[in-house]
């Protein structure tokens, strides 16, 4: 039966309960010291009593995986021993997101720190992705002999010929998708190596976790070398920060290693030492510590605004400043950019849901196209679109006859795979990306045949089987959505992809004030029945039927379903509810 018999919300969706062994929560809650309401979200997410230790505590002493497991990795790391030993500049090329920022940061900073030079390259979008072979050259003009590529490098073929051609070595460090040949780099280290198992600990990280691996492991063999007799070694945890924020801002699975990085991560935010970070937390306003929702929702669109409009290195530059003005400036920049950058994809979203709405009815999936669309951007319209149709998205950039994608997708839709497919098929030029998520380029007489390629790649049944249902962590009154409640929950934290935070259905509150917010949002107070109020927010929902219902329901009776959230602003701890579906009680 439905949660609350709600068979079609104001979304379309049927509301069901996440179902959990009750035998199984009850040995977890008295095992581990739990509250009934994490001990069945845990029971229902399939943790097991022998996982629960590690997925609730992690420890670096004991869940680390071993960075030599990972193939070409002690290649990788004593080549660069090599380099450091024998006094050489080190050139690091990234790319222009959080995550190859964070991994362009973090290893530019542990290399400094023990007196390397170190030239860094952070390509602009209209470089494209991935490595440069103009940059290649530059690079071993200015001394270098050893090249980093990271975040980036897997499908760089023939960027890395011309850099191996100018008499470079460079070490891939990466986490995408490969192709069946790996590019002739001197080592390539990435969990998603074919020849790697499928069940290796590291295969879903971010490519700042396994850049962190490698640091873990070239400062093991520098030490063994006895490097550090004359040279402070340094300390490697308070790198974490940026590994937690690179972690969760690419939406990898935050279980396993991943979930050990971004909950160590955390700590170590919570410290200050990384003045970028605490930079963008003084221009959010942040007066708590920073959560995986602050990094992926605050600190993340500002530090991918400088890769989507601006200067793509303001972002790595920032993570890695030792000064607090230079970082308070570069912050401001990044704030700038953010608004800028807003603006921009406000107007090309207008233009990108005109044509979804019309899109063809057999389709299981959307495809959208723009003259001019500011490359910067399609990647968020393309997600944006996703959420709204819950269907596989591909924007498109159009300049000239050249044209620049961006996808975002469903479960059951593998866009790496199918982006793969496309370039063996000669459709694409060049691309990339996860199961979730893709770039791509390809020629404007080419659309037409990547709109084949899709349909004759993604199966009808993706939008058949659309999500229907909207999962249910628990029902409350609103005089159980406390503060008490809320720190109970927190302990499966932190949340993230494959570890959602909780869903609540939150039953018979009435709409006692509604307010039209900046950026679409709808502010509006939840009173109960029996007494009591919770504010509440249904983000960008303004031109959707939930936010319409939600602005003229003034004194109307809802079901809401949507996550707890607490905020804590000069002292103060406030309880937020964050609306996501709601259904009048009269249509119950």
């Amino acid at each position: 039966m439905a949660v609350l018999n709600v068979e079609s919300s104001l979304n379309g969706l049927r509301w069901e309960m996440q179902p959990a062994d009750e035998h199984l929560a009850a040995a977890l809650a008295q095992r581990f010291n739990l509250p009934e309401v994490a001990a069945r979200i845990l029971a229902a997410r399939g943790i097991t009593p022998d996982e629960a230790e590690a997925f609730l505590y992690p420890t670096l002493k004991s869940h680390l995986p071993n960075p030599l497991t990972l193939r070409d990795m002690e290649k990788a790391a004593n080549r660069m021993a090599d380099a450091i030993e024998a006094g050489e500049p080190i050139g690091l090329m990234g790319d222009y997101d959080v995550d190859g920022a964070t991994s362009t940061a973090l290893l530019k900073m542990f290399l400094e720190q023990i007196g390397v030079t170190v030239y860094t390259f952070i390509p602009e979008r209209e470089d494209g992705y991935g490595p440069n072979s103009t940059k290649m050259q530059e690079f071993y003009d200015k001394g270098c002999r050893l090249v980093a590529t990271l975040d980036c490098g897997m499908t760089a073929f023939e960027p890395i010929e011309a850099g191996v051609r100018v008499g470079l070595d460079i070490i891939v460090l990466d986490h995408h998708d490969p192709e069946k040949t790996l590019p002739n780099a001197y080592a390539v280290v990435n969990p998603k190596r074919l020849d790697e198992p499928i069940d290796h600990p590291c295969r879903y990280m971010a490519a700042v976790g396994v850049v962190f691996l490698f640091t873990v492991a070239l400062n093991t063999i520098l030490r063994q070398r006895g490097f550090y007799s004359d040279t402070k070694e340094p300390n490697l945890i308070s790198f974490l920060d940026l590994v937690a924020f690179g972690t969760v801002c690419d939406v990898v699975k935050l279980v396993g290693v991943n979930r050990l990085f971004v909950k160590a991560g955390l700590n170590q935010m919570k410290k200050g030492t990384n003045k970028g970070l605490t930079a963008l937390a003084t221009l959010a306003g942040l007066s708590e510590p920073p959560t995986a929702y602050h990094l992926g929702y605050v600190f993340g669109p500002r530090v991918n605004a400088c890769g989507r409009v601006g200067h793509s290195d303001i972002g790595m530059r920032l993570l890695s400043c030792h000064n607090e003005v230079e970082a308070a400036v570069l912050a401001q920049e990044l704030e700038e950019l953010n608004l800028q950058r807003r603006d921009i994809e406000t107007a090309v979203l207008l233009d990108a849901i005109e044509q979804a709405e019309s899109k063809p009815a057999t389709d299981p999936f959307i495809v959208v196209q723009g003259e001019h669309w500011h490359q910067g951007v399609v990647g968020i319209v393309a997600g944006r679109l996703k959420d709204r149709y819950n269907l596989p998205v591909f924007a498109l950039s159009i300049e000239g006859d050249e044209v620049k994608g961006s996808s975002r997708s469903v479960s059951g839709v593998d866009l790496g795979t199918i982006v793969m497919n496309a370039i063996a098929k000669g459709i694409l030029t060049r691309g990339g990306g996860h199961p979730m998520a893709a770039g791509f380029s390809l020629s404007r007489d080419k659309i037409a045949d990547f709109i084949q390629h899709l349909r004759e790649s993604i199966p009808a049944a993706a939008g058949k089987d659309r999500a229907v249902t909207l999962d249910i962590d628990g029902i409350l009154d609103i005089g159980g959505a406390n503060l008490d409640f809320i720190q109970k929950v927190n302990l499966l934290a932190p949340f993230g992809e494959a570890n959602p935070e909780p869903r609540f259905v939150i039953k018979d509150v009435v709409i006692s004030r509604t307010v039209l917010l900046k950026n679409g949002h709808v502010g509006c107070t939840l009173s109960g029945r029996g007494g009591g109020y919770l504010q509440a927010i249904a983000f960008r929902a303004a031109d959707t039927e939930l936010g319409h219902q939600l602005m003229t329901g003034i004194n109307t009776y809802f079901h809401v379903a949507g996550i707890l959230k607490q905020d804590s602003w000069r002292g103060q701890t406030k309880i937020q509810f964050q609306i996501q579906d709601a259904v009048k009680v009269s249509d119950v």
